[in-house]
This record gives structure tokens, sequence and C-alpha cells, in this order.
């Protein structure tokens, strides 16, 4: 076929798919070069529908946002690209000059939000009204768009691939866009001015005004069945009873269908609970929701240290257990509250330590890259860029906006091989052969159609504003008839009643067949259900988090920030690297001020708590001094405390050791122990030059191997060490104090 655009009208499972993958195959059978635009949680599906046809090449999926930035790549107009964290950032800042005062999250969202949709739309700042609520947004958007001067945000994109030359290289032969409700006034555009190179296919729901279809589909017949069941706990065990019977082969009684064969569509407020249930009925269950960067394993430490009001559990995420958990027997919260708690408790040393970890310095920058260091985060900059953007934002008090840009940071779900549990915008655009859709219940899926704060619905009616959609277009119920028709066969389930009484269904149903039991606390409920063992994917912390884990796992799991004694010793008075002139105040105190003089040789120089990187594990290295091709480690103590270097008791510097004998710049290594207030004390033979033996390390390289080859699966294993376990005997009891 000739170029040109060709729109295909349909509604929902009216076949628009089936029918651009047929376009598809007919290109590809015959060499051609296919791009496919489409949502970017779409490309799993699509792929798969293309590889149940056979073996095929040339076939590459994007998003808009990919085709965009390949159009500007191939012309030579890309710039740096402003995130959307950076976009809310920005906002936040043109707010401040525009002197609306101090500036909150929430309101620079609500600004971000009204601006992008204008650029969507094409629609510039000098076409909104200069008085009232639209003028204040009018003057912020002026203001974003001379701050953001150098950098492109993605509506920018949009822009600027209308106006970039067509070089794309190679050609497609066909470009579908498939599974939009409906596109944008701009990307129209851009679609057609594209079609007048290449063969376009157009797959929509609602047609763009003033356009004509190619052709219109007709909807299809989808089996439906709908089931009530009496309350929620009762839907979702029904479920996943009911999942557990399609996936089971037949030889056993089940339906033999394959975990991508089904899909659930659920609330995103009941996901949460479905995945906490997986494991108790044996379901490979994949969470579809996305997560910002502040739900990640690293992020929720990052967010406990910046929680305005902690919490227990944020004490005890932050490896501050004995505070922390009394805190969360008593359900306390706020700094009052808990510093109340650790006066009464004589807890004040954890907390003070606590407070120095989340108290920002005379270097906010360099506090935050060492706070993110104490909390084991590896991927630091990720975390530092949100901290400079909340830092431009408003560098008196910077917390409540990095917090605020960590939630706003969005990283897409991983693709896993189960069953996917699909929040409802996550299950547009995607088909499989059975669909099962929770709460079928009135008001449960909208769209939330609503007018906008700026621009109500009779401005966007008006002058420069028609580009505009109406915010009101009474769209819920195609919105309701696709989430319907997720399935060849759709299994719609909702409860007769909720925690606020009955609720009115969408569709009257009647009670489903009772299920045989699917889990062993259903079969036998004599016999209490253990969940499994926590897991992790993420690598060790430190050398010292796989010696706990060599004695027992959970006791690593749960301290998986790096160490902490450093953070509360009384070391961490001297700066890094020690300079003895910078310690007038020091000197002066009757007796730290003759412990310094007689042990200036070794202090001078000093480096203290030292993250070495590795290959496969950190090494923290409580002290560090070079003399020429010399090195000095010394492991630092508190007052009075014994060392603690014997291979069964601490692996750091004897692994460290090793490694500095392997490099050529160092010729001796000498090893000390040092207790502050003391004199340092060599360990061992004192100093190690390269061929010695070094007899600790047989001992602990074999441990090492073992733990380095079992990280990831942390089952408690009760021992002599659980009396020198800082957890209170978590993993065996949650009672009383001991």
């Amino acid at each position: 076929m000739k170029p040109g655009l060709h729109i295909v009208q349909g509604p929902p499972a009216s076949g628009k798919t089936r029918l651009a993958l047929e376009w598809a195959l007919e290109v590809l059978g015959r060499r051609g070069r296919v791009f496919w635009v489409g949502l970017p949680h779409q490309r799993a599906y699509v792929y798969r529908l293309l590889s149940e046809e056979g073996a095929f090449l040339g076939l590459e999926f994007l998003s808009f946002q990919a085709l965009y930035y390949r159009v500007l790549a191939e012309a030579g107009w890309l710039k740096p690209l402003l995130p959307g964290a950076g976009r809310v950032a920005l906002v936040g800042e043109a707010l401040r000059r525009a002197g609306e005062g101090p500036v909150a999250p929430g309101e620079a969202r609500l600004f971000a939000r009204a601006i992008a949709e204008l650029k969507r739309h094409g629609i510039s700042p000098f076409a909104l009204p200069k008085e009232g609520e639209a003028g204040r947004l009018r003057r912020v958007y002026r203001l974003y768009e001379r701050l953001k001067a150098g950098s492109l945000d993605y509506d920018d994109f949009r822009h600027r691939a209308l106006k970039a030359p067509l070089r794309l290289f190679p050609w497609p032969d066909l470009v579908v866009v498939d599974g939009f409700r409906e596109v944008g006034p701009l990307d129209l555009r851009f679609l057609r001015r594209l079609s007048e190179r290449v063969l376009v296919l157009l797959t929509l729901e609602v047609l763009p005004e003033g356009c004509a279809p190619h052709r219109v589909l007709e909807a299809r017949p989808v089996a439906r069945r709908v089931f009530r069941l009496a309350n929620p706990v009762e839907e979702a065990r029904y479920l996943l009873r009911a999942l557990k019977r399609a996936l089971a082969p037949k030889a056993l009684g089940g339906e033999g269908l394959a975990p991508e064969d089904v899909l659930v569509v659920a609330p995103p407020e009941r996901i949460g609970g479905l995945m906490l249930l997986k494991d108790e009925y044996g379901l490979p269950l994949e969470d579809g929701r996305e997560r910002a960067l502040a739900e990640t394993e690293e992020g929720e430490r990052v967010l406990a240290l910046l929680n305005p009001f902690p919490t227990g559990r944020d004490l005890l995420a932050l490896g501050f257990s004995a505070l922390g958990r009394k805190a969360l027997r008593l359900g306390l919260a706020g700094e009052e509250a808990l510093r109340a708690l650790a006066e009464r408790e004589g807890l004040e040393a954890e907390w003070e330590a606590f407070l120095r970890l989340r108290t920002p310095g005379p270097d906010p920058e360099a506090w935050a890259e060492a706070a993110l260091e104490a909390l084991g985060v590896e991927a630091k900059e990720v975390f530092l860029s949100r901290f400079r953007m909340a830092l431009r934002v408003d560098r008196g008090e910077p917390l409540a906006w990095w917090r605020s840009l960590l939630l706003d940071e969005v990283l897409p779900p991983e693709v896993g091989r189960g069953v996917a549990v699909l929040p409802p915008l996550r299950a547009t655009g995607v088909r499989a052969r059975r669909a099962y859709v929770l709460e079928w219940v009135a008001g449960r899926y909208t769209l939330g159609e609503r007018e906008d704060y700026f621009l109500l619905e009779d401005l966007r009616e008006q002058g420069l504003l028609k580009g505009l959609p109406r915010r009101l277009r009474g769209l819920d119920p195609l919105f309701l008839e696709e989430l319907s028709t997720r399935g060849e066969e759709v299994v719609l389930l909702y409860p007769e009643a909720g925690p606020g009484g009955p609720v009115e269904p969408l569709a009257a149903g009647e009670r489903p067949e009772a299920l045989p039991p699917a889990s062993r606390l259903e079969a036998l409920p004599q016999a209490p259900f253990r969940p499994a063992h926590p897991t992790s994917p993420a690598s060790p912390p430190h050398a010292e988090a796989l010696r706990h884990f060599s004695e027992c796992p959970f006791r690593a799991y749960l301290e998986r920030y790096p160490l902490r004694d450093g953070e509360e010793s009384p070391w961490r008075a001297l700066p890094s690297p020690v300079d003895l002139g910078a310690l007038e105040g020091l000197f002066a105190d009757g007796r730290v001020g003759p412990w310094l003089r007689a042990h200036g040789a070794h202090l001078q120089g000093l480096r203290l708590y030292v993250l070495w990187p590795g290959r496969r594990y950190r090494l923290r290295l409580d002290g560090v001094r070079w003399e020429g091709r010399a090195v000095h480690l010394y492991r630092l103590l508190g007052e009075g405390a014994e060392p603690d270097l014997s291979p069964k008791r601490r692996w750091t510097e004897w692994l460290a050791l090793k490694a500095l004998l392997q490099r050529e710049d160092v010729e001796a290594v000498h090893l000390w122990a040092w207790a502050w207030l003391g004199r340092p004390r060599p360990v061992g033979k004192g100093v190690y030059r390269k061929g010695d033996a070094l007899p600790a390390l047989k001992e602990v390289e074999p441990l090492l191997e073992k733990a380095l080859r079992s990280w990831g699966a942390f089952p408690p294993r009760p021992g002599p060490h659980c009396h020198a376990c800082g957890l209170a005997d978590l993993c065996r009891k949650d009672g009383e104090e001991e």
C-alpha cells in the first residue's frame, strides 16, 4: 500500500490489535521493517502475540516518546532530558520566583500537571487569561519555560519532532500505532507528517474531531460471568482458588492454562493483599503496579530517614533497633514523642545518633552523600540528583522536597513470567485467554473526570483555548467496557458488602460453585501456615554482613545497612582525614588533649570509616593511614574495649590485608587495634609483607565463599550468637521485653 494515514476505529475487543498484527505480518513476510508504537506496558504482550505466529525479524516496539527521541537523534536536535521529577522541582522554583512564598510539593505538582496538559495540546502561556488562578498558571508557565532553557521535558520532544527533519534510518515500511483510547492533536499532526513518507496504521476507540476512519470495526462477543461473594475476603479467597484450579495441570483436575493466558485486574489498593497471599496459595502472581523510587528496598530506607514524623518502623529500618522496637510497641511517632521515650528508657545515645544521621550539615550535598553511604545505598547518583533538584527549590528546607521527588519518580514494573495482577490503567491495551476483575461495583473503576482547577469547562471553549479537550466527557462507560473485555473469557467478581456496608454491583451476579481447598491453611486448618523465609536480590552491603550471614542469615537480612558502630563511636569526633592543627577544642580537653599529643604520629592523616568497593561485596575500614609504600590498618574501638579481630568476630581487616598485599604500590601492612583514649596495639605479627602467611584467612575465606554462594535467602538460624544479637530475638518472638 502507498504511504498514508489509515485510521481504524472500534470499541474495546473489536479486533483492532489483530488487524494491526495482520498488517505487520504481511510487511514482515516480505522482509520489511515495522515500527509498532504503543504504551510501554504493552511491549511484552505485543511480542508474545507475534511470537505465536512464528519467528520474525524487523519489528521494533516503541513508545511515542522513544519515537520522538529517535527522530530528534537522527536530526541532531537532542538536548538534556528533564525527567518528571525535574519538572515538578522546576515548577516549584518558578512558583518561588513568582513571589508565591513558601511552596509545597503538592502545589508544584498541581501546576506541573496543568502545564503538561497545556504543552501536550500545543497551548502557549500567552493563550491563558491574565486574571485569577489561570493568571497565576500563566505566570508560572512562563517562568518555567525560562528556567528550563537548555533542556527538554517530555512534551518538548513532541513539539520539536514536528519541526525536525525526518531522517529515520533505516526507514520503516509500516508504522502501527495501537493500544490508545485516543491521541492528542500534536501526536496526530506528527503522524500525518510521517504518513507522507510511510504507511501509518492508527487504531483508536475515540475518533479525533474532523477525522474520517478508514475502517470501522464492530464489537465482538465476549463470554462474561458475574459472581457475587459475601465480602472482600471471600472474594479474594475465591479468586485465588480459581487461579489455582486454572493453572493446575489437567491430570490433577485443573484446566492446564499457562500463566500468560491469565490476567487479573484489581484496584491498586487490593493488589498488595493478593501479593501477601500468593505464597500461601503457591501462585506465581506478578505485581503489575508501577513503583516509586522510594518504594525500592534502598528507597524505603531513605524515606525512613526523611519521614517528618519518624516512627518505630523507621528507626528499625535505619538500624536503631532498641529504640525502634519500644516505639513500635507503644505506637509512638514524631520527634518529640521519640525523644521523650529515649530519655525515659536511657537510650539518649541512640536517639542522638539518629538525629545526627538525619540532620543536614553546613554542606547539604556532602551530608546527603554521607547519609546515603551510611544507609548502604549503592545507586547513590539517582538519589543525589533528586536531592540537587530539592536544593534548587528550597535550599533552607530541602528534605520535604527530596522526599516528594523520590515519591514522584516512577519505576516500571519488572517483567515476570507469572500471572499479571494489573491496576486498571495498566490493563488497557492487553488481553489474555481469561481475565478476572475484582470489585465490579459502582464507583470503583473510573477515569476520575472532573473540572480542572485552573481552566473550567467554559474557559476551554473560548479563544485560543479551544484546542483543550473538555474534562467532563463521560468516558467512564467506555473505560468499564474496556476493563470487562480484557480476556476472551472474563470473570467479574464483586462483594455484596464491604467495610462501609452494602455495595452496588455494576451487573447482577450469582453465587459461584464452591471450589476445593487451594492452600495448606484451607486444607489443614489445624496446621499453622508459615510464610516463606525472606529473600532479596540485593548484593551484600559489606563483609561483616556476610559474617553475620554465616552465623544467622535472618540477622544479615535485618542488618542490610552498613556497620553502625562507626556512627556511634567517639572516633566520630575527629575529622577525616585527621588534621591535628584543626583540633584546638579537643586539645583543650583534659582527657582527650594529652592522648592526642601522645599519639599524634598515628593520628595525623588518618582516614576514618573508609568505604572500599569491591566486585562482590564492600569493605568498610575503620582507619587507614599511608606512609609511602606502607599502609596502617586500624580497628577502632570504644573506650576500654578489647580487640575483636579474631576470625570468628571480624573479617574486614583480614580481607583488606590480603587485598592490599596484592597491590604493587604496597610493600607492608601494619595491623592495629586501637581503643579510644588508649594506645594502638599491634595485632598478630603486627607487620605483614608480601609472601607472609595469613593463617586467619584460612578460616575466613571458606566461610566467606560459602556465604556468597548462599546469599539471597535468609532463614533464621538460632545459636550461641543470639546472645550477642541486638535485634531482641525478633525472629522467634514479638512479645515482652527481654
